[in-house]
Formats: C-alpha cells, structure tokens, sequence
C-alpha cells in the first residue's frame, strides 16, 4: 500500500510506471448505470491525458444498457442532455492518480479512475455518477461531517459465456452450485478455488476484502468490502464488480450482479453501510455513550432523513424493472421504510458496535445498483435529515415483513419510483435538476422497453389456449 501511495504521488507518473514495465493504462469512469466507460491506452500517451484530458464521445450517456437503441431528449428538457443535434461532441475523462492502481489479471497493465468534464475546463458533467457523490460528500464536508461507508455486494457465478447476447430462459441459466449453502464452509469449499482467486485478485488490485462467504442462491456469493471514505468505497465497489466480471470470465464463468437473476433464487443485494466522522477531529459520531441506547442525536436525525427519503430515491436503490423483484416478504430486501436495531427484516438497519463499529446499514439496495449514486442517495437522505432536525419514527423490533406496515411502504415498482423521484425537490436540491431529469428520462426509456417485450412467462402461459 506505501508503495502504492508512492506510486500515485510520483513526480513523472508515467516514467514511474515505465520502469514498472507497464505498457498499457485503462482510464474510465462509471455511466448512468454503473458500467464501467473508457479507453485502453499506451503508457506513451498518459503524460497528455493527465494534463489534459482523453476524449471520448458523449453518446454512452444515452444509450440503451444493451446500446440497442438512444434515449431522446425529453420534451422541454433544459439541462445537460447529449443529442444527435449537435452530433454527439466530445466529452474528456480526467484522471483521478488516487485512484491508481495494476490490474493484476492483466500483463503489464495499470487503470486509472476518471471524472468527466465539458472540453475547455469548462466544469464537470453534471450527470456524472461519480461528480453526483462527491457533490453530496462536499455538502456533508461544509457541515463539518465526513462520510464513511462500505458497500456490501452480492452476485451469482454461472457457467455461461460472457460478451453474448441471452436470448434464452432464466430457468436455463446453470448456476455454479447446485444448491444453496448459507455461510456454508463445506459445501462453500467446493468454489474456494474461484472464491480465493477473487480475493486474492482483489487484495493485489488494492481492493480491501474484508469477508467472502457462499450466500443463499446456488453459485451466489458475498463480498464485504472494508469501509474507507465515501468515495474510495464507491470505488471499490465499481472496480469489484468490473473486477470479477473479468475474473469470472478468464474462467469461462459469466458473473452477475442482476437484482434478480431467476425467480426461484435469492436476489442479488448491495447494502450500503454508513457512519458519519467529524471533519476536525476524526471522531465517529453516530456514538453517544450516555445514551440510553448508545445512538447519538446525530445518528438518530440521520436515520430520520434516510426514512424520509427512502420512497424518494427508491429509483436510485432500485435502478431497473427487474430491480423490483426482490422486493418480497422475506427476501431479506427493504420493502419499507422502517428501522431496527439489528432487525434484517427493517428496511434501515442500526448497528451498534461500539464507538467505531456504531453504523446504519440501508438494506433496499440491488446488486445492479450503481454504487456512486446509492452511496450518494443513503448520504443525501441522512444529511437532510440532520439539517432539518428531523426525528425518526419508534424503532421496531418486530417482523417488518409480517406487520405490512402500508404507511411505510416502499414503491413496488421503477414507474412509481420514478414518478417520486421527478417530483422530488431533495432530490433536485441534492443530485441537480440535471442529474435528476437525465436519470427519470433514462431509466423510462428502460421501462418502455421493457413494456414492448414479449417475455417467455408471456409465450408459455398465452401461446396455446388463445
């Protein structure tokens, strides 16, 4: 890791990567829906591109997520929104050197992270994910707190190729187990040699692991990265799911972060762990000792404003149509905004584990989640809380699931979360009116889509009795 650091602070970074024998550089950075963006380039051109920038068109930023067809701009929008109007013109990726890393699985390769920007210094790409969070987190910053926060991710390995087109039925989808096997360490042994390369993988690519485990689908794992600053734990989660999409496919494996893969197995999750430091001191304040349940004052307005907002910014936990099928009784899946101390059922969950450990886990969150704008969304709904003193509902103890509490109910599907989240002025206060008009027209497109398809569920219940 020092030398690591080093390596990032180095006065002629690519002379520093040259005597490494690094010959090819990946810069890029997050799209709308969390795919990774950018260009591979040779180590000769990096001195340029860090001074000024590497090219690359605007159109990705409306393209279908299977690039089938463009988003138009919508009728009387006004923000930033590419369009074949004025050709698709470049946009520039500009490299962030803290994000250095060697990609391990690759000879003699390094990968930069980037920010987007307008040519001619002209500013940051409003609807850049990765510009959304750091908004918010300088907003959090200016009232003197620093997020902290930890991406918690599940995915499926399956034996399928990668880079085709699936025109086939989920119920064909060959899982890499046969069974579940909940932290199951026998059963969970059978895919250590894939699990400890990940890991292994991860570690030499400067993503911190903290715990690996088989979860409940057959082939489904869990990854818990290490908390870190908010926005070096987006990035983690970024670069491990890209990570392991590689690393599965090097194995003729095809990894999936889908919501929810096949109706007969657990949905993929990614929950999102936050606690809030203070800006001069260091000092964890969700912590208050002298309280009757150890939460802080801060931590309690905190969870009130993420509640408040949860139905509010569903759509960015939720990003997709297929997002919404996780969100069943005992699915383990946020299905309202409620919260517990320690309750898995609730759709906030408190942690308290003393000064440090002390944290709220937002449980509503898909594996298909881009993890700039969850993180972004659980940090924005919790200072807007803290700014406006807001108090949280009674704690609750109970099985969410089997209360069905209707007042806290969270939409069900992506149109009534997009519908709330165009009309909602936190969330124009906090992402942009131009984030949040991009974000509703792209993921409509999505619904449309989805609304013209005619699906094998469809076919096989249609096709012969009319």
């Amino acid at each position: 890791m020092d030398d690591l650091n080093a390596l990032r602070h180095a006065s002629d970074l690519p002379a520093a990567l040259t005597s490494l024998g690094v010959t090819t550089v990946v810069i890029g950075g997050a799209d709308t829906f969390g795919v990774m963006r950018g260009k591979r380039v040779p180590i000769g051109q990096l001195a340029r591109i860090l001074e000024h920038g590497m090219a690359l068109c605007d159109v990705f930023w409306v393209m279908h997520l299977d690039e089938s067809a463009l988003v138009s701009r919508p009728s009387g929008h006004l923000g930033y929104f590419p369009t074949e109007t004025n050709g698709y013109p470049d946009i520039f990726a500009l490299p962030d050197r803290e994000t250095l890393r060697l990609v391990p699985w690759h000879d003699d390769t390094a990968l930069l992270l980037a920010d987007w920007h307008h040519p001619h210094e002209n500013g940051p790409i409003p609807i850049d994910p990765r510009h959304v969070l750091k908004r918010v987190i300088d907003r959090a910053r200016a009232l003197g707190y620093e997020p902290m926060s930890a991406v918690e991710l599940e995915f499926y390995l399956l034996k399928e190729p990668t880079g085709v087109r699936h025109e086939k039925r989920s119920v064909d989808l060959v899982p890499l187990g046969d069974q579940p096997s909940t932290y199951g360490i026998v059963l969970g042994a059978q895919h250590e040699w894939i699990a400890a390369q990940i890991r292994a993988q991860m570690a030499a690519f400067d993503i911190p692991i903290e715990a690996c485990n088989t979860e409940t689908g057959p082939g489904q794992f869990e990854i818990n990265l290490r908390y870190s600053d908010s926005l070096s734990a987006a990035d983690h989660a970024l670069l491990f799911k890209t990570g392991v999409k590689e690393l599965a496919a090097r194995n003729q494996l095809l990894a999936t972060f889908m919501a929810k893969p096949h109706s007969d197995w657990a949905g993929n999750s990614a929950h999102v762990h936050i606690s809030l430091q203070d800006t001069a001191t260091g000092d964890p304040v969700f912590h208050d000792a002298g309280s009757s349940d150890t939460m802080s004052s801060t931590m309690r307005r905190f969870a009130a404003g993420s509640l408040a907002t949860m139905a509010e910014f569903t759509a960015l936990m939720a990003p997709n149509p297929n997002s919404y099928r996780r969100f069943v009784p005992y699915s383990w899946a946020a299905t309202t905004a409620t919260w517990g101390i320690d309750n898995r059922s609730a759709g906030l969950r408190a942690i308290l584990e003393g000064p440090h450990g002390t944290r709220l886990e937002h449980r509503q969150g898909g594996g298909d989640v881009n993890p700039y704008l969850a993180t972004a969304a659980v940090i924005a709904g919790g200072i807007h809380g803290i700014e406006n003193e807001l108090e949280p509902p009674a704690l609750t103890d109970a099985d969410v699931y089997a209360a069905e509490n209707r007042s806290a109910r969270l939409p069900s599907t992506l149109g009534e979360a997009l519908d709330l989240l165009a009309a909602s002025e936190v969330a124009v206060d906090w992402f942009g009116s131009d984030f949040v008009g991009h974000y509703v027209a792209t993921k409509r497109a999505e619904l449309e889509a989805q609304r013209l398809a005619v699906t094998d569920w469809e076919i096989a219940r249609y096709l012969e009795p009319l």
